[in-house]
């Protein structure tokens, strides 16, 4: 490793989640194409088995007590903090904290897609329409480190609006997440994965839903329900859940949509879940077989986009709003606010 750059990367990785777990693969491959095979890359996961079995990289834990992670910490060069929702207080403290102590030391410090949510997220419906600034301390660490950071990236206007609101001044570019630069799937590999899973002829409709709060859960069901029928009485023959979420550690409900999968189909009887923990270009390849999707989580409708099939955007959070405002698909797009139905 000593003649490579040590690139030590910086997200929700480790999670089942193949949002973040497709962001972290697209960076593998951006920086492979500018560095070639001078580079090697070390994953802050926080489940390292998960992160070398999916991705088949170095990936170990941010433990601050740990004797491996300063090890690792200490000989890296690059410190990217790549994609993903970056939601609370207490989350950029520890960020940014991370991030000062590598500028100290004098290593490069990236920002790379991320979203910045000033609010805390815990499984609960969320929209918030107007930035809103990062204030006293954890204001101020973020001013001083993003205005040192060697490049620093957004993936949409709200998140670019709270750092200018926090005081950032410089520099701040708008790109968009890192999941739509994933290579297409080759298409012969795509047919078999069609006839494996059942979905190579008829018409198909696609799901994914995030299992939130039971409340929201419940009227969440209820809906995608009434949606499923009519779509069946429009000739549809099949319906398959997709999960984007496949579980993490206990309490984080909102990371298994397994749990709303399987309430789901106490009232669509004839649903297709598929339960294994698939990668993302697996998935990219059953969503080019859908005919017609409900989607919820914010890459689900990334992967929709990317598909380019019509779909209905089940919206609970800030972040899947702003994607649908930028996009340039949007009537081929039925946006529904969660909260207008809760």
């Amino acid at each position: 490793m000593e003649n490579k750059l040590i690139i030590l990367i910086h997200g929700y990785f480790g999670f089942g989640n193949v949002g973040d777990e497709t962001v972290l693969s697209v960076a593998f491959d951006e920086f492979r194409r500018i560095f070639g095979d001078n580079v090697e890359f070390v994953v802050l996961s926080s489940n390292p088995g998960r992160t070398v079995r999916i991705h088949g990289v170095r990936a170990i834990r941010e433990r601050l007590t740990s004797p491996v992670f300063w090890r690792f910490f200490l000989r890296s060069h690059v410190l990217v903090f790549a994609g993903g929702g970056r939601y609370g207080y207490a989350t950029w403290r520890r960020m940014v904290l991370l991030a000062l102590l590598a500028e100290l030391l004098g290593k490069a410090v990236v920002f790379w897609t991320v979203g910045v949510y000033p609010y805390d997220w815990r499984g609960f419906p969320v929209i918030s329409r107007e930035p809103m600034p990062f204030r006293g301390l954890t204001g101020l660490l973020i001013r001083l480190v993003i205005s040192r950071a060697s490049y620093v990236s957004v993936r949409d206007r709200y998140s670019y609006g709270v750092l200018r609101m926090t005081g950032v001044n410089r520099r701040v570019v708008i790109e968009d997440d890192l999941a739509f630069r994933m290579k297409p799937p080759d298409p012969g590999e795509c047919a078999s994965l069609a006839v494996k899973y059942g979905i190579a002829g008829g018409r198909v409709l696609g799901i994914n839903l995030r299992t939130l709060d039971y409340e929201t859960n419940r009227r969440v069901v209820d809906y995608v329900v009434r949606l499923v029928r009519e779509f069946m009485g429009r000739g549809f023959d099949r319906v398959v859940f997709v999960p984007f979420g496949f579980g993490s550690f206990e309490g984080r409900f909102f990371d298994d949509d397994l749990i709303i999968a399987n309430v789901l189909k106490k009232y669509v009887p004839n649903l297709v879940v598929i339960n294994e923990e698939l990668n993302p270009r697996t998935i990219l390849c059953l969503f080019n077989y859908f005919d017609y999707l409900i989607v919820m989580r914010h890459h689900a409708i990334i992967f929709a986009l990317l598909a380019n099939k019509p779909m209905t955007a089940l919206v609970y959070d800030t972040k899947s709003l702003e994607l649908l405002r930028a996009s340039n698909k949007s009537n081929n797009v039925n946006v529904i606010l969660i909260r207008e139905f809760i």
